[in-house]
């Protein structure tokens, strides 16, 4: 993950979506300018970056496909185990 400084405006959307991943400094601005994201929190960087409003995020990885695929299969997932709670007695 790169943070493009110049480009944030300090509206905090990266943090509010990925308070784990996207630390914040005093003046509420993303604290770090290149990370590498453990794999169990890169579902969490992809959201923080795309809620971005000033794109002032790159996740480097995987292209942006990928990531809406995973949050279909996700939704699929949640819509199955509703049904299933609810058709049990």
């Amino acid at each position: 993950m790169r943070t493009h400084p110049g480009l944030c405006v300090g509206w905090d959307e990266c943090h509010r979506w990925a308070p784990n991943v996207y630390p914040l400094d005093d003046d509420g601005r993303v604290a770090v300018h290149l990370m590498e994201v453990p794999s169990e929190r890169a579902d969490d960087a992809w959201w923080g970056a795309s809620a971005y409003p000033e794109h002032a995020i790159t996740v480097i990885g995987p292209p942006e496909d990928y990531w809406f695929e995973r949050l279909r299969h996700r939704h699929e997932q949640v819509s199955r185990r509703t049904i299933d709670d609810e058709e049990q007695p």
